[in-house]
């Protein structure tokens, strides 16, 4: 009965008796590529307006609410009257759980996301990431409005939201939009442009931001960022195609019907069994090597624009303007490189790679049959010559690109762009002047694209079927990075500020890059002609040490 009900409306009397062949994916031209970059960048802008503020904002009701309860209360001469330890720490604190609150409900949002991308669709998914923003930021405008305390638990009671909407969820949607609407070998090249667009777009924010609260209200950079979600969401509505579901969501015989379908993306990074081409089942780590790798370049370098603000401040005596340029330039190198030379990069190395190989196997070749080219002289060695042997032996066609191509310099290059974080984040131990701490920010970014790469090779490494779990396994990976790196460097920032060795930070940060790499080292793609088992298979076969 199962299989009658999962063949109808396939099979039926006009069905023809010959299997067809896998349908291709839909071809999509660069216009849709550039359109999903360009929803990258105002989405990411977006987010970006009200980061600044949103700090300047706690501090505000915080000393709103504490001159409320203390009206008597009678600031230093000479300092503002917000410079309190109490509002201070408070207003830290209010910070903390709004930080702490957007990350835990981002990772809620994630496996949301993942859900729903396979259920209704990528589009679906991303109109419902963009959309729950501007509702947030309605009600964190009533919150700015009300002030005090109330404003204050308002504005972090709409976190909630980020629940069914947030960033987490529109990088995991862009990411999948771009694996689906771009051929397999373009997609590495792809996800590093879409990463550099929301650079462009974070560090636009950020800067357009702090600019709006200068010039006007306090209030105007959340009236903004509303009308911008609103004119993002139009935008994908309007000019982003429609797409067919990836997948099943209401569970097949792979994914169990209950809560443990959400964690059903967790499951890319367990080692699987693969039938080699001598019969022989092998175990595979490369998934769970690489998502290990990514979660440390994360960790080695998700902390240093924070670092760089920090050490400047206390070794250099940075300002705000001095440290608004140097993460700004950081940030806006590392978009230039993702999104114009990256791309580059990874297409000239599979093509150096691929002819390196070609040129091994035609040695290879030359050797085997200069090995086999001995004269016969024995009559009953020499071969009857048949009809067609003396037609020219047919050439053997090229290759196509399907979804089952791999290319090996995306993982090589993960690998080297891992090396070189660590040993360039190390090099920054060594500045002496603030002007070379700008030179190490300008070069960083040339280290960059470790996470494109990753998500690329990931792809190549999964089934088509599974990378919308594959993306959201190692977005998940990046953001508990992410969140892992803020409490290990900065209790180690502190612990070296505390005897004035600041500068050892960097030192860490580079060697745990360096232990990626390691951990890359081991990583590859299962050996060519083989084949994954299925779980549904259970006839016994060797397999191998």
């Amino acid at each position: 009965m199962a299989v009658g009900q999962k063949d109808a409306g396939r099979t039926g009397e006009t069905s023809p008796l010959l299997p067809k062949e896998p349908q291709t994916p839909p071809k999509y031209g660069k216009s849709v590529l550039y359109r999903i970059l360009l929803c990258a960048f105002l989405v990411s802008l977006s987010f970006g307006v009200t980061q600044v503020p949103l700090i300047y904002v706690c501090r505000v009701m915080t000393c709103q609410a504490f001159y409320s309860k203390n009206p008597d209360y009678v600031p230093a001469p000479g300092k503002d009257r917000c410079s309190n330890p109490t509002i201070e720490a408070n207003t830290a604190r209010s910070v903390a759980l709004i930080g702490a609150s957007t990350t835990f409900f981002g990772l809620i949002n994630l496996f949301i996301t993942s859900w729903s991308v396979k259920k209704f669709g990528v589009k679906n998914a991303l109109l419902v990431q963009v959309f729950n923003p501007a509702v947030r930021l309605a009600i964190q405008n009533v919150g700015v409005t009300v002030g005090g305390d109330l404003g204050l638990t308002i504005i972090q009671c709409s976190q909630i939201i980020t629940i069914i909407g947030g960033p987490n969820g529109y990088i995991l949607s862009l990411n999948s939009f771009v694996a689906e609407v771009v051929e397999s070998r373009e997609r590495t090249g792809s996800l590093g442009k879409l990463q550099g667009c929301m650079f462009f777009g974070t560090a636009t924010g950020y800067l357009a931001g702090g600019l709006i609260s200068d010039w006007f209200e306090i209030i105007t950079p959340f009236r903004v960022t509303l009308v911008l979600f609103v004119a993002s969401t139009i935008y994908v509505f309007l000019f982003l195609p429609r797409l067919p579901p990836h997948g099943d969501a209401n569970g097949t015989k792979n994914q169990a019907k209950s809560l443990a379908r959400f964690f059903g993306p967790l499951k890319i990074f367990v080692p699987h069994k693969w039938v080699l081409s001598d019969g022989r089942v092998q175990r595979q780590y490369g998934p769970m090597l690489l998502g290990a790798g990514a979660f440390f370049g994360v960790l080695a370098t998700g902390y240093l624009p924070v670092l760089f603000q920090m050490y400047s401040t206390d070794v250099f005596g940075f300002g705000t303007k001095e440290n608004s340029f140097l993460v700004s330039l950081h940030s806006v190198l590392r978009g230039v490189f993702l999104t114009m030379m990256f791309p580059r990069i990874i297409s000239g190395g599979r093509t150096w790679l691929s002819r390196r190989e070609q040129a091994r196997d035609a040695e290879s070749r030359s050797l085997s049959d200069s090995s086999d080219g001995e004269i016969a002289t024995d009559p009953n060695q020499i071969d009857t010559a048949g009809p067609m042997d003396n037609e020219q032996e047919p050439v053997k066609p090229p290759k196509q690109h399907d979804e089952k191509e791999t290319f090996e310099f995306d993982l090589l290059f993960c690998k080297i762009s891992l090396i070189a974080d660590g040993i360039l984040t190390a090099f920054a131990s060594f500045v002496s002047q603030g002007w070379q701490l700008y030179i190490v920010a300008a070069l960083l970014p040339f280290a960059s694209g470790t996470g494109a790469a990753a998500k690329g090779t990931m792809l190549q490494m999964c089934m088509a079927s599974e990378r919308v779990d594959a993306l959201s396994a190692i977005t998940l990976l990046e953001n508990i990075a992410r969140l892992s790196t803020t409490g290990l460097f900065g209790l180690i920032f502190a612990a070296f500020a505390s005897i004035e060795k600041t500068y050892l930070v960097f030192i860490c940060n580079g060697a745990v890059a360096l232990l990626g790499f390691f951990v890359l080292i081991f990583s590859r793609f299962p050996p060519e002609g083989s084949r994954r088992l299925e779980d549904d298979e259970h006839h016994e076969v060797p397999e191998a040490s």
